[in-house]
């Protein structure tokens, strides 16, 4: 991979549009990633309770998913710029209050959980709509490469940005890191507002919510490619996801090295990431899910086996940055084919299913999977968990609108949706 192959990738933001839309994507990412660790911090100092906690961080999370179907019908229905600028606006607002309330030390719990509530909701708006506007906006022929950067922004922001927090509470208030967070949501919107056109659907007939969330369901239940790669995706974080960020910890504080043997690990999977988003913007597969599920293969399952065991550190280390790798190549991979073979006019709300049904499980999950293991084991948890996921990754390989899924001028979405 030479410097001069990075650089014509580059020229993707010769675009100015796709540029400001990337910068103020960074930025605000890049903000999200500090609060975590400081809204955890601050609520644990104010309220001195992990019941608190709890209560704050699912307030962030289910409205995000409650509203996500409806934020990909508002992404089709209005200009998506307009949409993703007063998203950002409202997280200003919101966490820009938050941080306020946490310096002053003097809030109820449930004014913090309504805000913070607020919030979570904000993505459910802009997320759909982002994803439509960078399909709109990206150059002819360069979605993945387009999908693939925004994905290395994302990934590098969820590496630094809790580093990064966890230096700045040395010295400031937990709060203070809310209110640089809420300036970045600001400043995402002052750039998307002088970015020019972002896309907004072609002749769109406004009906009721239901109506057009119905249109994008029945849509998605006809394209079998697509509810394949929804439900396995769901089966996905479902066992996989809870099984690692809950009992991963547990196995590191009782047979590994600790914190700093499970923040290796962390590292390890984000590290990965970034170079799977590099990857995606230099392989560009024909058949993009085939190759995705192959992969994919390698991230779904290893990693708990070897927790179950549990095996030495580097050896969980070394799996943990190949699962990142290939799930955030996969990710591109994903985004990619649903941006090129979905019309314009419902590519938001697909998104917003997409994510919506990818997501909808893993809040159970994370409240299962402590009371299994606690009656099954930790070890037999995570190894059912690790073959349900490997068997929910190579279902799809056996669809053949998955495999014979191509990229390229001559296939239509005709094509596809005829391979059954």
């Amino acid at each position: 991979m030479s410097i001069m192959s990075i650089q014509s990738k580059l020229t993707l933001l010769h675009s100015r549009q796709l540029r400001f839309l990337f910068f103020a994507r960074s930025i605000s990412i890049l903000g999200d990633m500090l609060t975590p660790v400081a809204l955890a911090f601050a609520v644990l100092s104010l309220f001195d309770s992990a019941s608190a906690l709890g209560v704050v961080l699912a307030a962030r999370s289910l409205p995000s998913l409650v509203l996500m179907l409806i934020g990909g019908v508002v992404g089709d229905r209005y200009p998506r710029r307009t949409v993703m600028i007063l998203s950002n606006i409202v997280g200003f607002c919101s966490q820009g209050i938050i941080g306020l309330l946490l310096i002053i030390g003097e809030s109820s719990l449930w004014i913090v959980a309504l805000l913070t509530a607020i919030r979570g909701a904000t993505s459910s708006f802009f997320n759909p709509a982002s994803t439509g506007a960078i399909a709109e906006v990206a150059p002819k022929g360069k979605q993945q490469e387009a999908f693939a950067l925004f994905a290395i922004a994302s990934n590098a922001a969820e590496v630094a940005g809790p580093a990064l927090a966890g230096i700045l509470l040395i010295f400031i208030n937990p709060g203070w890191l809310l209110i640089i967070d809420a300036f970045t949501f600001l400043a995402s919107a002052v750039i998307i507002a002088t970015s020019g056109p972002l896309g907004h659907p072609k002749n769109v007939e406004k009906r009721p919510v239901a109506t057009e969330i119905r249109e994008g369901l029945h849509y998605v239940r006809r394209q079998k490619w697509l509810t394949v790669l929804i439900l396995s995706a769901s089966l996905f974080q479902f066992f996989l996801l809870p099984s690692l960020n809950v009992l991963g910890p547990l196995v590191a504080d009782r047979h590994l090295g600790g914190a700093s043997d499970w923040a290796l690990i962390v590292t390890a999977l984000g590290t990965g990431s970034i170079v799977g988003s590099l990857l995606a913007m230099f392989f560009k597969p024909k058949r993009p899910l085939f190759v995705g599920y192959v992969l994919l293969l390698l991230g779904a399952g290893p990693t708990l086996f070897l927790l179950a065991i549990p095996a030495p550190t580097p050896f969980i280390v070394i799996s943990e940055f190949v699962s990142g790798m290939v799930i955030s190549f996969f990710s591109t991979l994903e985004y990619t084919t649903i941006a090129r073979l979905v019309p314009n006019q419902l590519l938001s709300r697909v998104d917003s299913i997409n994510r919506f049904g990818s997501m909808a499980l893993r809040p159970l999950g994370m409240v299962v999977v402590g009371p299994v293991s606690s009656v099954v084991g930790v070890s037999m948890t995570l190894v059912i968990a690790a073959i349900v996921t490997l068997l929910a990754v190579t279902w799809p390989l056996t669809i053949p609108s998955i495999r014979q899924l191509k990229l390229d001028k001559n296939k239509s979405i005709s094509d596809i949706g005829a391979a059954r």
